[in-house]
Order: C-alpha cells, then sequence, then structure tokens
C-alpha cells in the first residue's frame, strides 16, 4: 500500500480536520473568477545587485548573470558553484580576463540563489564583495543573490485582515512537488503559497467546480502554505486561487492546469518504504578467514590509540598518518557468519560503504568497479583477472572467486529478507585505478588520456577530489563525463553488478546503489543513468549523498531518495544540544519543510540516518553537543576541543528515544554498524573502529570497549515495533501536538487499518499531558500501550490524558 502523506505542523492542539472537507451542493464559481487579479507592490525585474554580479532581464523571465571574483594573489583556476548547478565544483569553470578578474556567466531563474567559488579545487569561499550571505550549514557562508520580485520581499509588509494581499507572495508551480503531488488514493495535493499574515482565506477555484477552500499547513521563509486535495478532473481542467482578507478577495493572475494524461511517473520501490537500514563498512564489521587478510592487519580486539609495532615505524605519527592505513580483515566470510545476527536485529536492508577493489579500508580510492576487494573473499585473485582485461571492452571481464563469493552471498541475503545496495563512487577513483595508472605512464598517448581532469601534462598535474591527490577525478562538462568512454564504462559496470548473468533478470544483483558525492557530476549524467537503472530493475532504489536540502534531486529526473541529514541535525539539535537546543515544535516545523519540498514518494524512502562514516557517532554527538553538524568534530583538528571518552548512561538514554524517534517517524531508518552495541568515537577516523562482538571478548580496555547488551536489546526492540505496525512506515504523518515547555512532541502516523499514536519526551522529567481537547472522531475510542507503559505514572485506563517517561516515548495503537 502507498503512502497517504497528511502535514499539519502545530505547536499547540491541533483541530485535525479530515483534508479536503467541503459542501458537496455548492455552485461552481464563474470562469474566470469575478475578482480582481492581485497585483506586486515590486518590480518584476527587481534584483539585489552586488557589485560583483551583472544582471540582465530576459526576455523569459530568467536573468542572464556575469559573476566576477578577484582573488587577493593570483591563482590557477576559479570555478562557479551554485544551487542552479548542484553545487558542482567543476561544472561552471571561470575564465581570466587581462584585468586579473575571474568571470562566468550563468542563466538564472527567479528566485533566491546561493552560490560560492572554488579556488583552485578545493578552497571555497563567498563573494567577497557581496554583503549578503547566509549559514552554509557546514560553518561557513553562501553568498546571497536575489532575482525577481518574489525574492525581494524581504521588506515587505503584511498584515492580516487589512485588505491588502500581495501579489509577489503568491507562488504555484505545477511542475514541482511542493504545489502539486499525487496521493496514493488517485488524488492530487494541491498547495499554494501566499506571503506570511498576508491573507485570511484561500480557495482553489476549478473551472466548472465548486470552491474549495485551502488550509494553512504552515510557515517558511516568511512565506505561508495552504493545500487541498482534490479529485483528478476526467480531462483537462483550468484552475486558479482566490485569496481573501478583510472585505477584499483577489486571484492569482495565473491560471493552471490539471490534466490525466500527465500524470507523474515517479514511483519508489514499495520494498524501500519498508525498509530498516543497516550501514556496514566490510573492513571493520567481521573477519571470518585469516587467510585473505591484508599484511600487515590489525588484531581485531587491540586498543584503538596503542599502535601495532610496525606503526610509526617509518616515521609516521597515529593521526599522520598510520590509523588511516590500518586493515582489520573484514570480509565476506565474516558477513556471512553474522547474517543471522542482522536478521535477529531485524533489519531489512544493508548499505555497503564501497567493497570494489581498493588498498584503503574505506575503498572510495577504488583499484577497479569490476572486482570485489580480494581481502574480503580470496587473496591474490586480482592482479590474474586484471591481466587479462579490457576496461573498455565488457567481454573481456572475468569474474573472480571474491566476485563470485559476493553474489552467493547476495542469494543468502535475499533468501533472508534483507536488500542490498552497495556505494557507487563514480566521480572519482584512486591512483592504483589502471587507466590511471597507464595515463600516468604513457600521458597523451594513453587511451585514457580524456579520462580524467589533468590540469598540465609537463609537468603532471591533475585533479584530485577534494584535493587528495590520491583521488583522481574523471573529467566532466556541463552535461556529465567529458569522455564517452567514461559513461560507457560506469554504464557497463552498473550493468555488470545489478544483473550479473546478463539474462534480464536482476534478482542475482544488488537492489540498488548509494551514490557517493554526486553533486560533483552534472545532473544530466544522473538523468541518463537513472533511466539505465530501472530499465534494468525497475525496482532497484538509488539514494544519493546530499547533505543538504535536495528538492532538484527528488523530482523523479535523478534519485528515489538522499540520505536525510537534516532530519539527522535536527534530532541532535532537539535531544542532544544543550545551549543551542531547539524545541518540538521548531523540529516539526523543520521535517514539516522537508515533507512540503519533497514529493511523499520520496519522503517515505528516505534514509533517516543519524550518524554515519562521515560523522562522528551517535552518542559522542550527544556527549559533546552544540557544535554546527559534522563540524568541530575529529579529535585531531587543531584548536577543536571534543571528549573522545566513552559517553555515560544519560548520552546512551538519549540515544535510545533517538532511535525510537527513528523508528516511528516517516521515512527509512538506517543504523550505522555497532551503534546498536554500544559504539563511540569522534569523526574519521575514530568512528570506524572494529565492531565490537561479545564472542570476541574480553577486548584491550574491556571497561570500555564491551558489548552493550541493554543498548543492543533497546534497538531490537524499537526495530520489531516499527516492523509489527504498519503505519509506522507508510502511514500518514499528522502532528497532533508541540508542547514545549514538557519537551514533548506526538503525531499521529495512519492507514485504512491502523492508527498509531506516538509521544516523545526529550526532556529530563516525567511529561504529563491531557488530550481532552482533541476532536472525538481522531483521538476518540480506545487505545492500548505498545511502548513505554512501563515507565509511565498513568495507564491506558487513564487515556487521553497520559504519562511520557523522561528522555522515553510512548506508542499506542487504536483498537477496532
Amino acid at each position: 500500500m502507498r503512502p497517504l502523506l497528511r502535514i499539519t505542523c502545530a505547536a499547540a492542539l491541533c483541530a485535525l480536520v479530515p483534508l479536503g472537507a467541503q459542501s458537496a451542493k455548492a455552485p461552481a464559481l464563474p470562469w474566470p473568477p469575478r475578482v480582481p487579479a492581485a497585483k506586486s507592490t515590486i518590480a518584476i525585474d527587481a534584483v539585489s545587485r552586488p557589485p560583483s554580479v551583472e544582471v540582465r532581464a530576459g526576455p523569459d523571465g530568467s536573468f542572464d548573470c556575469t559573476f566576477a571574483y578577484q582573488p587577493a594573489s593570483p591563482v590557477g583556476r576559479v570555478n562557479l558553484a551554485g544551487d542552479f548547478n548542484g553545487w558542482n565544483s567543476t561544472a561552471t569553470p571561470m575564465s581570466r580576463g587581462d584585468d586579473g578578474v575571474w568571470r562566468a556567466s550563468a542563466t538564472l531563474q527567479p528566485g533566491v540563489r546561493l552560490y560560492k567559488f572554488v579556488v583552485e579545487g578545493d578552497r571555497w569561499t563567498p563573494d567577497p564583495r557581496n554583503p549578503e550571505r547566509e549559514p552554509d550549514g557546514h560553518g561557513g557562508s553562501n553568498s546571497v543573490l536575489r532575482l525577481g520580485p518574489e525574492a525581494n520581499l524581504r521588506g515587505a509588509t503584511a498584515k492580516r485582515g487589512d485588505g491588502a494581499v500581495e501579489g509577489a507572495g503568491i507562488g504555484h508551480a505545477p511542475q514541482r512537488a511542493q504545489s502539486v503531488q499525487w496521493l496514493p488514493d488517485g488524488r492530487l495535493l494541491v498547495r499554494v503559497r501566499t506571503l506570511a499574515g498576508d491573507v485570511e482565506r484561500v480557495q482553489l477555484v476549478m473551472r466548472g467546480m465548486p470552491a474549495l477552500g485551502m488550509r494553512p499547513i504552515g510557515d517558511e521563509d516568511g512565506f505561508s502554505w495552504w493545500e487541498v486535495p482534490v479529485a483528478m478532473p476526467p480531462k483537462a481542467t483550468e484552475y486558479t486561487f482566490i485569496f481573501s482578507d478583510g472585505a477584499n478577495s483577489v486571484r492569482d493572475p495565473r491560471v493552471y492546469s490539471l490534466d490525466p494524461k500527465e500524470r507523474p511517473t515517479f514511483r519508489t520501490p514499495d520494498w524501500a518504504k519498508d525498509a530498516i537500514w543497516y550501514q556496514i563498512m566490510p573492513d571493520r564489521f567481521r573477519s571470518g578467514s585469516r587467510e585473505n587478510d591484508p599484511d600487515p592487519v590489525r588484531p581485531w580486539t587491540s586498543e584503538w590509540y596503542t599502535p601495532s609495532p610496525w606503526e610509526g615505524a617509518d616515521g609516521q605519527s597515529f593521526y599522520k598518518w598510520f590509523v588511516f592505513s590500518r586493515l582489520y580483515g573484514g570480509d565476506l566470510q565474516g558477513l556471512r557468519e553474522k547474517l543471522g545476527y542482522l536478521k535477529d536485529l531485524g533489519i531489512n536492508a544493508i548499505y555497503f560503504n564501497p567493497v570494489f577493489q581498493a588498498p584503503s579500508h574505506h575503498k572510495y580510492n577504488a583499484t577497479n568497479f569490476l572486482h570485489i576487494d580480494e581481502h574480503l573473499g580470496t587473496r591474490g585473485d586480482y592482479a590474474k583477472a586484471e591481466a587479462v582485461e579490457d576496461l573498455r571492452d565488457p567481454k573481456t571481464w572475468t569474474w573472480t572467486p571474491t566476485d563470485q563469493l559476493f553474489l552467493q552471498f547476495l542469494k543468502e541475503c535475499k533468501a533472508a529478507g534483507i536488500r542490498v545496495i552497495v556505494d557507487g563512487v563514480f566521480n572519482h577513483v584512486g591512483t592504483t585505478h589502471p587507466a590511471f595508472r597507464d595515463v600516468k605512464e604513457r600521458g597523451q598517448a594513453s587511451p585514457y588520456a580524456d579520462w580524467f581532469s589533468v590540469r598540465s601534462w609537463e609537468p603532471f598535474e591533475y585533479d584530485g577530489w577534494a584535493g587528495f591527490g590520491e583521488l583522481p577525478v574523471f573529467r566532466k562538462t556541463d552535461r556529465g563525463f567529458a569522455s564517452e568512454a567514461v559513461k560507457k564504462h560506469i554504464f557497463d559496470v552498473t550493468r555488470r553488478w545489478m544483473d550479473p548473468n546478463g539474462d534480464g533478470d536482476p534478482s542475482d544483483g544488488i537492489d540498488g546503489w548509494r551514490l557517493d558525492v554526486p553533486n560533483e557530476v552534472p545532473m544530466p549524467f544522473w538523468e541518463e543513468w537513472r533511466a539505465l537503472v530501472k530499465s534494468i530493475n525497475p525496482d532497484a532504489y538509488i539514494v544519493g549523498e546530499i547533505w543538504r536540502r535536495a528538492d532538484d534531486w527528488l523530482d523523479g529526473r535523478t534519485f528515489d531518495a538522499v540520505m536525510n541529514y537534516p532530519f539527522a541535525e535536527g534530532m541532535i539539535r532537539w535531544v542532544g544540544d544543550r545551549e543551542r537546543k531547539i524545541t518540538a515544535s521548531e523540529l516539526d516545523r523543520r521535517l514539516a519543510e522537508l515533507r512540503r519540498a519533497y514529493p511523499s514518494e520520496a519522503t517515505y524512502v528516505l534514509q533517516n540516518l543519524v550518524d554515519s562514516h562521515d560523522t562522528d557517532r551517535l552518542v559522542s554527538k550527544l556527549k559533546n553537543p552544540d557544535r554546527e553538524y559534522d563540524r568541530g568534530n575529529r579529535e585531531q583538528e587543531d584548536g577543536v576541543v571534543y571528549d573522545a571518552s566513552k559517553p555515560g548512561p544519560e548520552e546512551y538514554r538519549k540515544a535510545r528515544l533517538i532511535a525510537l524517534a527513528q523508528m516511528t517517524y516517516v521515512g527509512a531508518p538506517m543504523i550505522y554498524y555497532g551503534d546498536e552495541a554500544g559504539m563511540w568515537g569522534s569523526d574519521d577516523p575514530t568512528n570506524r573502529k572494529p565492531m565490537l562482538w561479545p564472542d570476541l571478548e574480553p577486548y584491550e580496555k574491556p571497561d570500555d570497549n564491551r558489548f552493550m547488551p541493554e543498548q543492543h536489546d533497546h534497538y531490537r526492540r524499537v526495530i520489531a515495533l516499527r516492523r509489527a505496525h504498519p503505519a509506522l512506515r507508510t502511514g500518514s504523518f499528522e502532528t497532533v501536538l508541540c508542547d514545549d515547555a514538557q519537551d514533548v512532541w506526538i503525531f499521529l502516523r495512519e492507514t485504512p487499518d491502523e492508527r498509531v499514536l506516538v509521544a516523545l519526551n526529550a526532556s529530563g522529567n516525567e511529561a504529563r499531558i491531557d488530550l481532552t481537547a482533541a476532536p472525538e472522531s481522531r483521538l476518540g475510542g480506545r487505545w492500548r500501550s505498545v511502548w513505554g507503559a512501563e515507565g509511565a505514572s498513568l495507564g491506558d485506563a487513564e487515556f487521553p490524558r497520559i504519562s511520557v517517561p523522561a528522555r522515553n516515548g510512548r506508542v499506542w495503537v487504536q483498537e477496532r
């Protein structure tokens, strides 16, 4: 069953009225509606005009913008990156003029545009001549350019009831999910935007039909949003909106159309809506065979900060750099050995960090996409394969014993009801990749000479991802990869792992891909790649590593989902922070923004993580509060004060509350390996310690390094809770109450067959709440507690007077 997304943002008890309430006998309004069109008090070509940007209004409503940047000292290259090119650091190169100023032009659509200059490939800097900036979410700032009337409403004043409606504040874009999206019952959810606090009532008017009242669903960035569900008309039908304030009514000056022939085709896999993800870094999960161990290999139970005898012998220190070179020998044999552990935990989907041949523990520096790393299976089998293969000719590609073992593991996972996706790192490779080695050796005579971003042949200089020389990047254009051979190679690799035997049945292949730094590759490539993936397996899942809000990536052209880092940040802010703590209503508002921005098909398959291989671990975040998400969290950074000791009972208690929130909120929860075992650690490298296993105890420093049965039991139980109740996976979402005084967030999840009420308490005190003000039709009847009753002072008999234990939650199911 497909989910129905219902949005109600509230800081107090909601009325919880059904969507789309209307009078069936209301007469149709004349067409077009006999009210004047709303007018804008702001010029159509209004723009902010920093001295570094020359702007010219185009005839089609777009703006031709020329950006200028003059560095303080000479540099070799500068690129323009922004939300208009997916923050791609190479898609829009700038040219240096005789005056030493770097310039680039771009045609931009109206709106608030964010940008930066990328100097020498890795130094991201805001525009020094543009004073308007906003935080970039990573401790820095983005420069802001405002184009068109709606982007320049900062000074506009709105007052409800004054009879004035600001036309520039009206916004509706039928092609975007934020304005129109399909509901699983076949209806459309239509939304329109007004200036916040500007109007009292909004109606949707469809030609030949009664007007439908729209309800307010929350404010965002100075605008109010209104929505109503409608039945799809049998033929193309025009529509518009009427806005009423005081005694005055005006209509949207634009007329739109709903056409049943244009039904969106964006669908995401149903299995991904039921997914409970578990992220695994293979080298650090479990070693099942000593025969394939790399040399040297660290003892699994060794104390993290204590060097092995060979470490540092060449003069390296712990953080410079031998800790990053460690290998622990995790392998496929170990994964097969612990498949039962994962099944018992309750997860049903695995996301693997890279598994392809590579010299590092993380394997983001691929030697070859064609083969699973030999240290995960059979040591020594890779070189034999490379010797007989041509990267450009799939007919020459072979299957190694390790590859075959991986395919057998996939078969076992699927038999256990577990889906598997792998990391696709298609932006760059490692310096041991055969194509890069050939380019380095033969220069421009290499058949792979056009594959990589080579800046100079004599001396040999090239671009590495984020400035790392060990990660040479593929050369790009604004459409994708500069070399057609690179594109073909990636397409061939995609086919190989999705349908290994090439028989047209993808059941023997992986179930999808997680894409590393996909914003570094121009979007047109991903549009083509998605079409290929879905042609091989329409039920495949594609998730991108996008750290910010991802509207442009979730419109059906590229990805099914993204890693939902805004969810992670909001949860840490609410549960973990002290000085920078947000309220329950602020968390609800932030998450409601995401639900408004994304199609429901994407919302229900977002990977709702709280930590990963790229961040400090959850309990360590909670021990080190009040930081920008994923900033100031590495012990080795100069000037960083980070408590890397084992967190205490309070941090683990907060982590258990966050896990409960993951399992009850909209989207697919994801657990980073070992969180359920009590693992902790600062950001890379300490967040990547080897997994704690009870059968390997005692570990060195056993007081700290032990498997925590109480944490593991909690994860098992909250996962079982999600799996037992379909409403928690695919049900609608409706905020019931945000009680900021008691720090409680209450919401309702609902399917036609089940209603589940969730109450989460982030405070250190028990909360007592009276829900009797809720309409009988919504919270009436009998409710049975399925979580948290053991710590509550009020039982089911008192419902709807409820109590919620401190740093915990309660969950009820309505009895029918």
